[in-house]
């Protein structure tokens, strides 16, 4: 090791934003280990982004992949907590965007979620009376629920209440609104049947 790039760093740690980014990136790994020790054989991205995290609101199961770039967000006071629930076997691709406040998010084994994909598991109350913020998530239409061997393509957006079922296909860029049945492909905005799994 150069002895100069030693005394480098130590010239470095003048710099108190330094000093409390390398704190909070020690505390991120720390969080991102804790993960890592809930399932035999899972790789997480250490560049994943945790909100709201608590060991108690994941579950995940043997070989589960989470890439670079994914927020896994599990809530706050103000909207509420949920859980993030991953099966066996399942890949989560870069820059995805799972946002658990206010309801479940469940993924099946065997699944493919490509990048950029967002699962959002509640929506905030719409009343005249309060401003968007200041309401909290609706409580008759939340959680999503993926079945397993599912396969939503790059830019999916699924909303809160929906349950798409085993073996589904979900083309890229859709937007799905409704429960979708076993096996079906659907694709657009909003997401519409366009064929079946052979």
């Amino acid at each position: 090791m150069n002895p100069f790039s030693w005394l480098r760093g130590l010239w470095l740690l003048r710099y108190p934003e330094l000093v409390h980014d390398l704190g909070e990136r020690r505390f991120h790994l720390n969080a991102v280990s804790r993960i890592r020790s809930l399932a035999a054989d899972c790789r997480i991205d250490n560049d994943i982004r945790l909100i709201g995290f608590d060991p108690a609101r994941i579950t995940l199961q043997d070989s589960v992949s989470v890439c670079a770039g994914t927020v896994l967000a599990f809530g706050d006071q103000h909207n509420g907590f949920g859980r993030i629930d991953i099966g066996r076997k399942t890949w989560i691709g870069e820059y995805n965007n799972l946002r658990a406040g206010g309801g479940d998010i469940l993924i099946g084994s065997d699944c493919l979620i490509s990048q950029f994909c967002t699962l959002v598991a509640s929506n905030h109350g719409t009343a005249r009376d309060k401003t968007i913020q200041q309401q909290t998530p609706r409580t008759d239409h939340s959680g999503i629920r993926l079945g397993n061997d599912v396969w939503l393509g790059a830019g999916v957006t699924v909303t809160p209440g929906v349950t798409i079922g085993n073996g589904a296909v979900i083309g890229a860029g859709a937007v799905v609104t409704k429960d979708i049945p076993p096996y079906e492909i659907w694709a657009g905005v909003p997401a519409q049947k366009i064929g079946e799994r052979q």
